[in-house]
């Protein structure tokens, strides 16, 4: 099999998220012509798709952040191998299923069954996206030379956030927790607090030499030249 670079599978996971957040807004259901003949009937078109507008931007936004966090992935990474590969096509198998199951936390029927499902999508995504960094961190022909130790802990824990939030929400959900929409903007509220500035990186880090302290260092031992006698005319 020919190799696959990592410029294609940035621009499939363009595409596919994309495509994915545009279908989100089917959820939304358009009124008959025939139900929307006066304003209260309008009113109330609006007052009960409300809920599920909330939901379309919720999931937008969660999509969005974790296509920012693929972003920041491969900025780091140099190449793929097939491994890497076959785990990033099922996240994006997995991404390609929310429009799925959000349309079934969407409908609110009362069983938990249907609105924990899209909760699971969501741990399935944070899940991946972790298990794709850890292996491109630990594997030295993947990673980007220049990237540092900071780094790499500094993205494992950030990308640690939404597999947190999506147990948070499967927990919530099975409990029957009421106004679990709120978890939407959980993530971007803890990264905001806690990753707003990455580490910096030190000159050692960066692989520079200090050449001015040994140019100042008076320390070093002068060369003595010696003097060279003059012949006798």
């Amino acid at each position: 099999m020919e190799p696959i670079s990592k410029v294609n599978l940035e621009r499939i996971t363009n595409g596919i998220y994309a495509f994915t957040m545009t279908l989100l807004v089917r959820n939304i259901q358009s009124p008959q012509q025939t139900a929307v003949l006066s304003d209260a009937a309008i009113d109330t078109y609006i007052g009960t798709t409300l809920l599920s507008i909330v939901d379309f931007i919720g999931a937008f936004l969660i999509l969005g952040m974790f296509w920012l966090f693929y972003f920041q992935m491969f900025h780091r990474i140099r190449s793929v191998d097939f491994r890497f590969v076959h785990l990033h096509l099922l996240s994006l198998m997995i991404v390609v299923f929310v429009p799925f199951t959000q349309s079934f936390a969407d409908d609110r029927v009362g069983i938990p069954v249907s609105a924990v499902l899209f909760q699971f999508n969501y741990f399935a995504l944070a899940t991946l996206l972790l298990v794709q960094w850890h292996y491109a961190a630990n594997n030295p022909a993947l990673i980007e030379p220049r990237t540092t130790g900071s780094e790499v802990d500094f993205l494992h824990k950030k990308f640690l956030v939404p597999l947190g939030v999506s147990l948070l929400g499967i927990v919530l959900v099975l409990i029957g927790m009421p106004y679990i929409d709120v978890l939407y903007l959980l993530p971007f509220v803890i990264l905001g607090i806690f990753f707003r500035n990455p580490p910096e990186k030190t000159g050692a880090e960066n692989g520079e030499v200090d050449t001015a302290s040994g140019a100042g260092d008076e320390s070093a031992p002068a060369v003595q030249q010696e003097a060279v006698p003059e012949e006798e005319a």
